[in-house]
C-alpha cells in the first residue's frame, strides 16, 4: 500500500542531530526545497538526496532528510535512521567542502587587526603583570650589584667587547627571566596540574644568572675612587684632584712630546673614570649613596702621607686589596734633585717643598696606572712598562721642562734599571744622551739606533706581538728624531751616504701615513707637527722638491709659514742647509718663531745644521752670543754681588785683602771668613786682567778678558803666579803636555760663547798677565 507522508513538526534551521556528528541545517534560501509528494516513496527521497548532495548542495540534502524523518517520526516508536547513508554523505561533503575566501581588506585594516591581536595577547597580561613584573626586575638588578662583593667575581681580563655581550646578555637574562616567572600563570597551559611550576623555575634561575653576568659586567668596570689624607689623616680635597689630574694625564691625556715621550702615551682612563665629587656637604652625602647602589666603582685607592718625603698607596678592587706601597724619596733616588742648603731662602725652599711634593704624587699617579694596567685592556700605550717604579721616573724626567739635564738623565737611567723593557724611558735617555751631540760618529751611531729601534717596533707590530694603537706614536717619534739625526751629519761624510736612502724612505712614509684622511694613532697636531717636519726632511734630502711629488713641496711652502716654534726652527734649518749664508736673514726670521722656546735658542747655539751660519758675527749676536764684559757675572761674584754694590763695591776689583778677617763683612754677605778670602784672592786677579792693555798679539783678547778669566778660575787658577812659564812658551808644540793648559783654556771660551782667540794670542795675553803687579 502507498506511503502518506505527514507535516514535518521540525523547523528550518534546527540542529539535525546523530550518535557522534552535529549538522546545523541552514534556514530556507528562497528557493526552499520542495517537500516530497504523498506519492513519493523512501527510495526516491533518498536518491533526491544524493543528487542534491552531488550537485554541491549538502545542506539543502540534509534538510530534505530531516523532513523525511520527521514525517516518518511516531510518538510511539523509536527514532528513524531513514536515508542515513545519503546523510552522512552530505555531513562528509560539508566538512570537505574549502574555506569560503576571506573579505578583502586594505593595509591600514590588516595591521589594526594584527596590532590589536598583539595587544590582546602580549601587551594586556604584561600590563595586568606590571607592577610585579618591575619588582622583580628591580630585585634582580640590586641582587647583581651586591653580587659584585663574591671574591674574584672580575676574573680574568676583558676587552670593551666582552664587557659589552655581558652588560647586554645579564640584562636580557633578567628580563627574559622574570617576564617567565610572572606571565606564566597566566599564559594557556596543558590542562595538567601545576605546568607553570616549570617555566616559571626557568624564568628565575635564567634571572639568577643573568645577576650574576650582571655583577661580572660591573666588577670590570674601569671606575676608580680616590682618597688623599694628609699626615692628619683627614681627606685633603686638593690632593685628591692633584693626583687625579696627574692620574687623568699619565692614562688618559693625548700622546704628547714631538721626540720623546712626555710621561706615557695611554689613553685608557676617560672623563667618568674619577667622577667629581660635590663639595657641599648635603649633596656629596646625597651623591655617595646613589653612587654606592647605582654607580659601581670596583676601585678604591686610598693616599696617605707619611711624612714630607714619603707616601703610602694601598689600591683595593671590589673589597678586596690588589697591592700597596711605599713610595720614598731617597729609596727612588729623587732626593737632592732640587737646589738645597741653608743658602736658600723661604720662597725657594717653598718652591722646592712644592716640586718634591709633586713628584711623589707622580709617583702614586704611575702606581695606580700600573695597577690598573694589570687587571683592564687598553694600557698598550706604555710600551711594554710593568714596573711602577720606573713609569715615575720617567714620568717625572719628561715633564719637568725645568730640571736639569745631569739630574734627568740619573733619573731615566734609574728608570731603566727598574725595568729594562720600559720602552718610553729607553728612547726618552737615549735622547738626553745623544740628541744634542755635535760630534758626526756620535750622531750616526745614535741614527743607527734609532733606525734598528723603529725596525723592531714595525717588526712586532706586523706580527701582532705588540699593539699597533699603543706603539705606533712612539715609532713616529724614533722616526722623526731619525730624520733630525741624520740631516745633523756632514753631506759629505760616509755616514750620511749611507743613512741617506733609508732616511728618504721613512721621510716618504712618514709623509704618507700622516694624511689628515687617514686614521691616525696619533693626536692631530702632533701628527702635522711630524708630517711637515717629514716633508721638509724629505726634500732636504733630495737636495731640492722632487717634481713629481707636488704634496712634499707644498707642505715644505706650509712649514716655511709656520710660526709653531718647533717647526719654525725645523724650516729655518731646512733653509740654512739649502742657501746657506746667502739667506741668513730669512733663517733669523724663522729663529725669531723658534726662539719663543728657550730650549731652542740654546740648541740653536750649537747645532751642526747652523754651523756655516754661526762663523758670522752678526749671526751669532742674534743668537745672544756674546763674551762676557762684567766681571760680576763671574760664577765666583755674581751671587754677592746685589749685597757688595749696597755695601758701596762697585766692582770686583774694588775689594781688597785687607778685608779679610773682618767678622762684619763676612756676616753681612753671609758667607764664611774662607769665602770671602778667597773672594779676595779673584779680586787680584781681576784688577792685573784689567791692567792688561789691548794692544800688539794679546789686542784681540780684549773682548774676551772676563772668559779668560772665567776659564782661568775653572781650570783652577786664582793667580797669575800659578800659570807656568812652559805653557806659555811659542815653541812648544800644542799636542805636547805643556801645550795642552792653553788649548784646554780656549775649548772652555769656545764652548761657552762659541769663538775664541788664537793660541798664539792667549798665550801673549796670559804673558803680560803674568808681568802684571796688583795695585
Amino acid at each position: 500500500m502507498g506511503l502518506v507522508l505527514l507535516p514535518n513538526p521540525t523547523p528550518a534551521g534546527s540542529p539535525v542531530t546523530t550518535s557522534s556528528t552535529s549538522v546545523t541545517a541552514p534556514a530556507p534560501t528562497s528557493e526552499p526545497t520542495p517537500a516530497p509528494a504523498p506519492t513519493d516513496s523512501l527510495g526516491s527521497l533518498c536518491a533526491r538526496a544524493d543528487k542534491l548532495t552531488a550537485d554541491k548542495k549538502p545542506e539543502e540534502a540534509l534538510a530534505l532528510i530531516e523532513k523525511i524523518r520527521g514525517q516518518l517520526r511516531s510518538p510511539a516508536l523509536a527514532a528513524t535512521t531513514a536515508c542515513e547513508a545519503q546523510r552522512l554523505a552530505a555531513v562528509l561533503r560539508i566538512e570537505q567542502a574549502p574555506a569560503a575566501p576571506p573579505a578583502e581588506t586594505t593595509f591600514i585594516q590588516d595591521v589594526g587587526a594584527n596590532w590589536d591581536r598583539f595587544t590582546a595577547e602580549s601587551i594586556d597580561p604584561l600590563a595586568k603583570a606590571g607592577p610585579a613584573l618591575l619588582g622583580l626586575i628591580a630585585a634582580f638588578l640590586v641582587l647583581g650589584r651586591l653580587l659584585v662583593f663574591l671574591p674574584k667575581i672580575a676574573g680574568a681580563r676583558k676587552s670593551p667587547a666582552d664587557r659589552a655581550i655581558l652588560a647586554l646578555a645579564g640584562l636580557a637574562s633578567i628580563l627574559v627571566g622574570t617576564c617567565l616567572i610572572v606571565l606564566a600563570p597566566a599564559w594557556e597551559m596543558t590542562p595538567v596540574v601545576g605546568s607553570a611550576t616549570g617555566p616559571m623555575l626557568g624564568g628565575g634561575l635564567l634571572a639568577i644568572a643573568g645577576s650574576l653576568i650582571l655583577a661580572t659586567y660591573l666588577s670590570s668596570r674601569l671606575r676608580v675612587s680616590l682618597d688623599v689624607r694628609d699626615t692628619k689623616g683627614e681627606t685633603s680635597k686638593v690632593d685628591v684632584s692633584r693626583i687625579g689630574a696627574l692620574l687623568h694625564e699619565l692614562g688618559g691625556d693625548a700622546p704628547r712630546g714631538l721626540e720623546i715621550p712626555e710621561g706615557a702615551d695611554v689613553t685608557a682612563l676617560g672623563p667618568d673614570t674619577m667622577p667629581l665629587t660635590f663639595t657641599n656637604k648635603v649633596l656629596a652625602a646625597v651623591q655617595k649613596i646613589l653612587l654606592s647602589i647605582f654607580g659601581v666603582r670596583p676601585w678604591r685607592v686610598v693616599v696617605s702621607s707619611a711624612d714630607d718625603d714619603s707616601l703610602a698607596v694601598a689600591v683595593a678592587r671590589n673589597g678586596a686589596s690588589v697591592g700597596a706601597t711605599t713610595i720614598d724619596r731617597k729609596q727612588l733616588h729623587l732626593a737632592g734633585g732640587q737646589s738645597e742648603g741653608a743658602s736658600q731662602d723661604a720662597k725657594s725652599a717653598a718652591k722646592a717643598d712644592s716640586a718634591a711634593e709633586l713628584e711623589l704624587h707622580k709617583m702614586a699617579a704611575a702606581y695606580i696606572l700600573v695597577m690598573l694596567a694589570r687587571k683592564h685592556y687598553g694600557f698598550e700605550g706604555l710600551c711594554g712598562t710593568t714596573d711602577w717604579r720606573s713609569l715615575g721616573l720617567q714620568y717625572v724626567a719628561t715633564t719637568d721642562s725645568a730640571m736639569a739635564g745631569e739630574r734627568a738623565k740619573r733619573l731615566l737611567g734609574a728608570a731603566m734599571d727598574y725595568d729594562a723593557a720600559n720602552m718610553l724611558a729607553e728612547v726618552a735617555l737615549q735622547n738626553h744622551m745623544y740628541r744634542d751631540s755635535t760630534d758626526s760618529w756620535t750622531i750616526s751611531a745614535y741614527a743607527e739606533w734609532l733606525s734598528g729601534r723603529a725596525a723592531a717596533i714595525k717588526d712586532g707590530i706586523t706580527r701582532r706581538a705588540i699593539s699597533q694603537a699603543g706603539y705606533t706614536p712612539l715609532l713616529h717619534r724614533i722616526e722623526k728624531t731619525f730624520l733630525t739625526a741624520v740631516l745633523n751629519l756632514p753631506p759629505g761624510s760616509p755616514a750620511f751616504q749611507q743613512l741617506q736612502p733609508r732616511a728618504l724612505e721613512v721621510a716618504a712614509n712618514l709623509v704618507r701615513k700622516l694624511e689628515p684622511s687617514r686614521h691616525l694613532d696619533v693626536p692631530a697636531p702632533l701628527a702635522r707637527a711630524m708630517r711637515l717636519d717629514a716633508a721638509l726632511a724629505y726634500c732636504d734630502l733630495l737636495g731640492s722638491g722632487d717634481p713629481s711629488d707636488p704634496q712634499s713641496e707644498d707642505l715644505r711652502k706650509q712649514a716655511l709659514a709656520s710660526v709653531a716654534p718647533h717647526t719654525a726652527y725645523s724650516a729655518a734649518c731646512s733653509i740654512a742647509r739649502q742657501e746657506g749664508l746667502a739667506a741668513k736673514e730669512d733663517v733669523k726670521r724663522r729663529l725669531t718663531f723658534a726662539f719663543s722656546d728657550q730650549d731652542l735658542k740654546e740648541w740653536a747655539r750649537k747645532d751642526p745644521e747652523l754651523g756655516a751660519l754661526r762663523k758670522d758675527g752678526d749671526f751669532l749676536h742674534f743668537l745672544g752670543v756674546k763674551p762676557r764684559e762684567d766681571y760680576w757675572k763671574l760664577e765666583a761674584f755674581e751671587p754677592h754681588e746685589k749685597r757688595l754694590r749696597e755695601a758701596g763695591i762697585a766692582r770686583p776689583g774694588d775689594l781688597y785683602q785687607k778685608e779679610v778677617g773682618q767678622s762684619a763683612v763676612s756676616a753681612y754677605l753671609q758667607v764664611s771668613p774662607l769665602v770671602l778670602k778667597r773672594l779676595c784672592r779673584l779680586a787680584a786677579l781681576v784688577r792685573r786682567a784689567q791692567a792688561v792693555r789691548a794692544e800688539g798679539e794679546a789686542g784681540p783678547v780684549h773682548e774676551y778678558r772676563v772668559e779668560v778669566v772665567g776659564a782661568l778660575v775653572q781650570a783652577g787658577i786664582e793667580s797669575p803666579e800659578e800659570i807656568h812659564d812652559q805653557w806659555l812658551d811659542a815653541d812648544v808644540p800644542p799636542d805636547a803636555p805643556a801645550g795642552k793648559f792653553v788649548e784646554k783654556l780656549q775649548s772652555s771660551i769656545k764652548g761657552r760663547v762659541l769663538s775664541s782667540p788664537e793660541i798664539g794670542q792667549l798665550k801673549a795675553w796670559l804673558r803680560q798677565l803674568k808681568d802684571m803687579h796688583d795695585t
